[in-house]
């Protein structure tokens, strides 16, 4: 979508310091201008969102630092521009522009803020009094337990690593919506209301539907034997204690086949593309330097472990995790399947999926891949604008020739969490709920075709079975096989019976 900006409209804030110093980043989810005439205005229709400020905005000083307290303080946090803003600006007109008030708030953010992603500390004596300042607004983002920085006052309740890996979620009013909604309570409601024997043979309906689901995603057909061992995977979800490195490659080793199991993060660039022809391949994604898993892998456990401790909404902590681990791609193979795991892993641990239970996340996924493929771009598709220094050879090994790691660090995961809130919804009201309403019909049909005749239990099934893939009636050619002894009244009851639970 082209981006129509009023005449005379001049960047402010995180988008004058991207155009003037040309920061190959990832955009910021909104860009803010000045226009010279009419009042606020949000342009939510195109992305990057544009928010036009009128010109009492206008900043007396169009300094560099001038523009990032603006940011700081009207357009959120973004880790990815400040950092490469921080890397092109001297370390003493960073120090001499906090001189000048550094007991302000957003003099206070940027003074911790370079200090903790440069590794540089300025020369100025830390703050004495006053009270702390929280790095992210609760109110618009999801953030940790704070923890007290003292030397600039300022609590640091980021969900991740500052100086490593550090996702970001918006506090958006689809994710708020969600938490209102209270999914899990609503599944835990729907799993009280049943008998715990139809609750048993739901689970193991929908443990095998995640299950193929997740496998059908990467277009593959595991034989019983790998379909089992995921399944058990799965269900590992809800009894794995703590996740940690060992875990991880014990994991990949239980979802890929047996030759390509690793047993240790990957040592080679990974990437994802599609062949062309017989010549050509091209790269849709690009995954950070083998050099980076080890490194990012400790930080996104890391995070992990700081998020459960905080009480971190579920649905934010899985997404956030799920997909920060699936850009890393840390393994050759089996990424996407322990990228689904993670998610129930998060949704187990947090109590939030019903005991016993799980959301056939993957189905969803499946039934409407473009909409997950989408979700991945909004990452993937500016991360390669920002990734121009690689190539290809022949033999399919791709080289990095830049500098990229800093692009994974600080990524926004907003559309993810909104993405993984709706597909737990979905499941809950399709997958989840009709399959317990299914097998409570069915039971009720055998029940109710017993009392027309009793039969052994494997026929009862059968016929049900039969009748429900004929579209309501027994074939003749299927009844002459199995239902011979039968009468014709009886079988158009028994029919009857079956229409009535379809």
């Amino acid at each position: 979508m082209k981006t129509l900006l009023p005449p005379g409209a001049q960047a402010i804030g995180y988008k004058a310091l991207v155009d003037k110093y040309d920061l190959k980043v990832v955009p910021h989810h909104r860009w803010s201008y000045i226009v010279p005439k009419g009042a606020r205005k949000v342009l939510d229709d195109q992305v990057p969102a544009l928010y036009l400020y009128d010109i009492g905005y206008a900043l007396e000083n169009s300094h560099d630092f001038e523009h990032l307290a603006f940011a700081l303080k009207h357009e959120g946090l973004n880790l990815d521009i400040i950092n490469c803003f921080f890397k092109l600006v001297s370390q003493d007109d960073v120090a001499n522009y906090i001189r000048q008030q550094p007991s302000g708030k957003y003099h206070r953010m940027m003074w911790y803020l370079y200090e903790s992603l440069t590794n540089q500390i300025l020369d100025i004596p830390g703050l004495v009094n006053g009270s702390y300042v929280n790095l992210l607004d609760s109110g618009d983002y999801y953030t940790c337990e704070p923890v007290a920085k003292k030397r600039q006052r300022i609590n640091d309740n980021l969900l991740g690593n500052i100086t490593g890996l550090c996702p970001f979620v918006r506090k958006t009013e689809c994710l708020q919506k969600a938490e209102a909604t209270q999914l899990d309570r609503v599944a835990r409601e729907i799993v009280e209301s049943y008998d715990p024997r139809i609750l048993e043979r739901a689970s193991t309906f929908l443990y095998t539907h995640e299950t193929m689901s997740s496998y059908e995603i990467e277009r593959e057909r595991p034989d019983k034997k790998r379909l089992t061992r995921f399944i058990d995977l799965v269900k590992k979800a809800e009894t794995t204690a703590q996740l940690t490195h060992e875990t991880l490659f014990q994991l990949q080793g239980s979802v890929v086949e047996e030759r390509f199991a690793q047993y240790a993060y990957r040592t080679t660039q990974n990437f994802v593309g599609h062949v062309t022809d017989w010549r050509r391949q091209n790269v849709d994604y690009i995954s950070p330097c083998p050099e980076a898993v080890i490194p990012m892998m400790n930080d996104l456990l890391d995070s992990l472990q700081r998020m459960l401790e905080s009480n971190v909404h579920p649905i934010v902590m899985a997404a956030a995790i799920s997909f920060a681990f699936v850009y890393i791609h840390p393994f050759d193979d089996g990424n996407g399947r322990l990228h689904r795991f993670l998610i129930h892993y998060i949704l187990h641990t947090t109590r939030f999926s019903p005991k016993g239970m799980i959301f056939p996340i993957s189905a969803v996924i499946l039934a409407d891949m473009q909409r997950y493929y989408k979700v991945l771009e909004t990452f993937s598709q500016p991360l390669m604008e920002c990734i121009t220094g690689y190539e290809i050879s022949d033999d399919g090994i791709l080289t990095v020739e830049q500098e990229t790691t800093y692009l994974y660090r600080f990524v926004d995961y907003t559309a993810h969490a909104e993405f993984l809130a709706n597909c737990i919804e979905q499941t809950i009201a399709t997958d989840f709920k009709k399959e317990l309403e299914y097998l409570t019909r069915y039971d009720a049909a055998k029940q109710a075709i017993s009392q027309i005749v009793d039969m052994p239990d494997h026929l009862l099934d059968l016929f049900i079975v039969l009748v429900t893939q004929n579209n309501g009636a027994l074939s003749s050619k299927k009844r002459q096989q199995h239902f011979a002894m039968l009468t014709d009244d009886e079988v158009e009851k028994m029919e009857a019976v079956v229409r009535d639970m379809m």
